[in-house]
């Protein structure tokens, strides 16, 4: 296995080793990672897009991944929900860009796995489906729940009569973000399509997170009294502390909800809240009780990738210390 801490994923991918009778199978973040253009640089003004740049690195890594399109597979682990993925795409789009897109995204730092059989066709037709109704994360959903007791529908709907029991206007919006580049997905968008106020308004805003999670954003003015959003957590808990393992955190300034609180609601996995980490062990177990030639690479630059790029995170897998694993640390 190698752990590779880079902000330049090409760069790294020349230095690999390819096994001689398995392949390579790379869980790569997206955002500094796969992608080496800032969020900036790419969304907010067409006339500052590097496309020269742009178009010479992906057209380089469109070639590499050619020429070992039997020999790698590539999987993004992401912080972003699928509407911000979807968006940073569509931003490419329209700068007439391309990337080549893998058929895999887990979004959510670990949560629900997305799979598209032609994603090439995004830039092509504008329109590339991403669903996780598929087998992975079907497989993924029932294993954690085993794990956890963690029912993401189950949760979903208790918690949307505990907001109710809480009177507020409970929304759905696919970002619960304010930034102008996600335009019509973006909290914003949705407060003035229903003549809400950021401020004073009484509601809870549900983010589309799939089944994995679940990120609330809330009105500011919940800033003023701190009870009430401790009541809140402290409904949400009697509602899952006997029967489900989870991670609720709470806090009064989210920049990904406006500035205004928030809560975060995740599977609990070995004392931890679900993370990257998941889904690189996981594929690591295979490696091992299958015993197949397959090197697993983890690679990210960022805070949300250091659970996955830590040799220790692996330490109670059985054969993770042999030479059949072999964990290697690279930093690029």
């Amino acid at each position: 296995m190698q752990l590779i801490k880079t902000d330049n994923l090409l760069s790294s991918l020349y230095r690999i080793h390819f096994p001689e009778k398995g392949k390579v199978i790379l869980f790569a973040d997206f955002d500094g990672t796969f992608m080496p253009f800032s969020h900036e640089s790419v969304c907010t003004d067409r006339s500052k897009f590097p496309k020269e740049e742009f178009s010479r690195y992906f057209g380089l890594f469109s070639d590499f991944l050619k020429k070992n399109e039997n020999k790698l597979e590539i999987i993004i682990t992401t912080g972003r929900n699928l509407p911000k993925f979807m968006a940073f795409l569509e931003h490419i789009r329209r700068n007439d860009a391309y990337i080549p897109l893998p058929k895999k995204v887990i979004v959510n730092n670990g949560g629900d796995i997305y799979q598209c059989n032609n994603p090439e066709k995004f830039f092509t037709c504008g329109y590339a489906e991403y669903s996780n109704y598929n087998q992975d994360a079907q497989k993924k959903r029932a294993e954690i729940k085993k794990l956890t007791g963690w029912d993401g529908t189950d949760i979903k709907n208790k918690i949307i009569s505990i907001l109710n029991s809480f009177n507020f206007q409970v929304l759905e919006v696919p970002i619960n973000e304010f930034s102008s580049t996600y335009e019509e997905l973006s909290l914003s968008y949705y407060l003035d399509k229903y003549g809400l106020d950021h401020e004073t308004s009484h509601f809870a805003s549900i983010q589309d997170d799939g089944l994995l999670g679940f990120h609330i954003a809330f009105c500011k003015n919940m800033n003023n009294n701190e009870n009430y959003l401790a009541n809140l957590c402290q409904e949400i808990n009697n509602a899952f502390e006997n029967s489900v393992s989870y991670s609720l955190q709470s806090t009064f300034y989210d920049w990904q909800a406006g500035y205004g609180p928030s809560i975060r609601l995740l599977p609990r996995i070995d004392g931890k809240p679900l993370s990257k980490l998941y889904d690189v062990k996981e594929c690591l177990k295979n490696v091992i009780e299958n015993k197949t030639d397959d090197l697993v690479i983890a690679a990210g630059d960022d805070e949300n990738d250091m659970a996955m790029l830590l040799p220790e995170s692996y330490a109670d897998l059985k054969g993770a210390t042999t030479p059949f694993l072999g964990i290697q640390v690279i930093s690029l």
